[in-house]
């Protein structure tokens, strides 16, 4: 069954890459003819780098699970694992929702400012997120630091007593 996951994870990932980059050359190819054509230029170079964004957020998923699922060869047995997974991912998401709002704020800004409504809420939402993941981040503190270490890491040896412990040991 692992060999089947990760042959699985492998092709999802790659999927999502090829995906990323055909969204590239799409992007490119866009941009290309727009300045070429001349119809538009400003707005086609705004809708690539649009494409451009989401193929890096789309390249960066496939990594993420990449990583995690085929090269860690791990499962989340940790709060701190789940905790960086989560974050790592979360991470991709608000930058890609950033990005994206800065790139349509900078479009709706050209034709009517009503029309800036939606991107508006969209960096809320990217602010949200943050704030979110700052929240989280807070409250699993104190969960992954009380959790003790998984079984395998009691075979290591007991840690080194510190300078000022071995002094007040000595004094006694």
């Amino acid at each position: 069954m692992l060999l089947f996951s990760r042959i699985l994870y492998t092709a999802i990932a790659g999927s999502l890459l090829a995906a990323s980059v055909m969204l590239m050359v799409v992007a490119v190819w866009r941009t290309f003819t727009g300045f070429r054509t001349g119809d538009g230029a400003l707005e086609t170079m705004l809708d690539g780098i649009g494409l451009v964004i989401i193929a890096v957020a789309v390249a960066d998923v496939g990594k993420f699970l990449f990583e995690e699922e085929v090269i860690s060869d791990r499962e989340l047995r940790r709060p701190a694992e789940a905790r960086g997974s989560l974050t790592k991912f979360m991470t991709i998401i608000i930058i890609a929702l950033s990005l994206e709002s800065l790139v349509l704020i900078t479009k709706a800004s050209r034709s009517a400012m009503s029309d800036v409504v939606y991107p508006g809420l969209l960096v809320l939402l990217a602010v949200l997120a943050m704030v979110g993941l700052g929240l989280f981040q807070k409250l699993s503190q104190n969960t992954t630091a009380t959790v003790p270490e998984a079984k395998e890491d009691s075979d290591k040896p007991a840690p080194v007593k510190t300078l000022a412990r071995a002094k007040r040991t000595k004094q006694a």
